[in-house]
C-alpha cells in the first residue's frame, strides 16, 4: 500500500513537472540591443587607472540595420555611437544626460556610419567611469549622415560602485 501511494506522487510530481516546462518551443530574443560587458562596476582606487565600460550593439534581426556613429576627435580607433547619450539615475528617479565632453551629434562631426549585418555585434563606446552611481545607455540608430535616427535603444541600468 505504501508503495502504491509513493508511485502515485511520484507521477503526479512527474506530470506536474511536465506540464510546467510546457512544449512550446523557445524562441531566441529578436531585436536590437544595446548591451554594456558587465551590469555591475568596481571604481579603482585613486592610484590605479579607471575602470572602463564597453557598450555593443546586437542586430539580432534578419535584416542590416545602419548605426550613426562619429569620430570623436577625429580617432578612427575608438569611435563613439553619434546619438548616443549616457544617463545618470537621479533621486527623484529620473535621468538626467551626463556631459562626456563632446558633441557627436553635430553635422560638422566627422562619420563612420556602419551598418550592421544580421546577427551582428559591434563594439560602440569605451566609456571611462570615475563617479559612482546608477547608469543607462541610449542609443540611436535606423539612418546615416546628419538625418535623425529612425529608432533608439536603451541598455538594461548597470551600477558603478
Amino acid at each position: 500500500m505504501i508503495r502504491l501511494t509513493f508511485s502515485v506522487r511520484l507521477a503526479a510530481v512527474i506530470a506536474l513537472s511536465g506540464a510546467a516546462c510546457g512544449s512550446e518551443p523557445t524562441e531566441p530574443a529578436q531585436g536590437v540591443f544595446l548591451l554594456t560587458d558587465a551590469r555591475e562596476y568596481q571604481l579603482s582606487a585613486p592610484t590605479r587607472p579607471p575602470i572602463s565600460l564597453f557598450a555593443t550593439i546586437s542586430n539580432q534581426t534578419s535584416v542590416a540595420v545602419p548605426v550613426r556613429r562619429c569620430l570623436a576627435g577625429g580617432s578612427a580607433v575608438d569611435p563613439v555611437g553619434a546619438d548616443l547619450v549616457l544617463e545618470k539615475a537621479q533621486s527623484n528617479g529620473t535621468w538626467q544626460v551626463v556631459d562626456l565632453g563632446f558633441n557627436c551629434l553635430g553635422s560638422g562631426a566627422p562619420r563612420a556610419d556602419v551598418v550592421l549585418a544580421p546577427y551582428e555585434v559591434a563594439l560602440v563606446a569605451r566609456i571611462v567611469m570615475i563617479v559612482s552611481g546608477q547608469y543607462r545607455i541610449r542609443l540611436g540608430y535606423g539612418t546615416t549622415g546628419d538625418t535623425a535616427p529612425a529608432d533608439s535603444v536603451t541598455s538594461p541600468v548597470f551600477t558603478v560602485r
